[in-house]
Parts: C-alpha cells; structure tokens; sequence
C-alpha cells in the first residue's frame, strides 16, 4: 500500500501543476449545456474526496462495508463551485486528497484487506462490486482513485492537455 500512496500523492501534485495552468475563465467554461465544467468536475472530486473521507475512516471500525451515498448533482450545486475561484476549488482538492493520503497510510493492513460479506459496493463504487463478492476497505480506496483519475482525465481533454492517467 505504500507504494500505492505514493502513487496517489504523485496524481494529486502532477495535477494541480497542470490545473494551475488553465486560467479561471478556461475552469468555467462548459462543454455543452447540461455537463459540468472543469471547476464543477473538480468540485464534484472534493465532494468525493468528503464523502469517502468519512467512507475510510468509518469503515475501519465497522464490521460490514455499508455506508450512505450522495446525490452528487446537487452536491455540486449547493457547493456553488462555479462562483468559486478555480485556485480555491484546486487548493481545496489537494489538500483533502493529501489527507487521504495521510489517512490511508495509518490504517493498519489487517484492517484494509479484511474481507467483508456485507457491503454496498454494488452501488456506491465507481467500479462496482457484485454483492456476492466479499469486499475490503482497499477496494474502496484504490476505487476512489480510479473514479479520481477517470474525472482528471476529463477536466485534461476539456482543457487541451495530454491525458496522463
């Protein structure tokens, strides 16, 4: 998992070099109406970087793997990112996903691969996960970084740059 971590930590930095380099204006704009522009799309990452935040803390001291969703439209709304400046929506990423990173690193290995029959995966995961599969906190937590990587990606190709994961 250390390995893993740093991983994470490298996507979390790379990016925010290259979000640094789209202006305010460019982080607004929409693809077409009805999606989400860059800043809204990196917005929605912090509402994830929230919500799964509580996810790895909570499942550490669960004995199955249920925890609540989100309605992530109206998440993205009520937090109002696109009135938000772009530096503060990209500082704000940042730093919950490199508590994340902190987070993850301190949860002891039994904890992250002992497997769970009871889970939800099969809804809340990026990746779902068969509810006749047993599930454990590390699949969660390497699925929140697909998820992440996948709507990195997007904000990347909206904005003219190389995709990089």
């Amino acid at each position: 998992m250390k390995e893993f971590v740093s991983g994470f930590r490298n996507v979390i930095l790379s990016s925010e070099e290259k979000f640094l380099t789209i202006s305010d204006e460019q982080s607004s704009r929409k693809p077409s109406p009805g999606k989400w522009s860059s800043k809204q799309i990196l917005g929605h990452l912090v509402d994830s970087s929230i919500n799964n935040m509580t996810r790895f803390i909570n499942g550490q001291f669960q004995d199955e793997l249920v925890f609540s969703g989100y309605n992530q439209d109206k998440w993205v709304e009520a937090q109002n990112y696109d009135a938000a400046e772009w530096h503060f929506v990209i500082s704000l990423w940042k730093n919950n996903n490199l508590q994340i990173a902190r987070l993850v690193e301190s949860i002891p290995r039994n904890i992250l691969i002992q497997p769970h029959k009871n889970h939800n995966f099969d809804a809340i995961a990026f990746n779902e996960l068969s509810k006749d599969q047993p599930a454990t906190l590390e699949y969660l937590i390497r699925d929140y970084v697909v998820h992440m990587k996948h709507h990195l990606n997007q904000i990347f190709k909206m904005n003219a740059m190389d995709v990089i994961y």
